[in-house]
């Protein structure tokens, strides 16, 4: 594989990172790379893992919101959403990194909506 194709694929994983400051750039940015970036499989298969994390990870965040609104989902809700938020750059870091050295990478404990 190219180098074009593993720079690809690590933007899909990292792009979130700026979509994150849009509404929903986030899943926005990695639909964008699966629609029209190359059309290899292995830039295909990093944007389809990284689409079906930051999809994953939003949904969680939503649930982490609606459990915040009650006197007890405060309590829980920090922790969780900080450990989320964990989760969510080490996977986006991780599957950049593996990349770029050519290797499929699988977020964990994540929802695979997109085959």
């Amino acid at each position: 594989m190219s180098d074009s194709e593993r720079t690809w694929a690590a933007v899909a994983h990292l792009a979130p990172l700026v979509g994150y400051f849009l509404l929903i750039g986030q899943i926005l940015l990695p639909l964008a790379i699966l629609l029209w970036g190359p059309k290899s499989p292995f830039v295909q298969a990093h944007a389809k893992e990284s689409l079906n994390g930051q999809i994953s990870y939003t949904l969680y965040g939503l649930g982490l919101f609606l459990l915040a609104l009650t006197v007890v989902g405060i309590v829980l809700a920090l922790p969780l959403g900080l450990a989320l938020l964990v989760l969510v750059l080490w996977n986006m870091v991780q599957g950049a990194l593996a990349a770029g050295r050519g290797e499929v990478y699988r977020y964990v404990l994540i929802l695979r909506l997109v085959p």
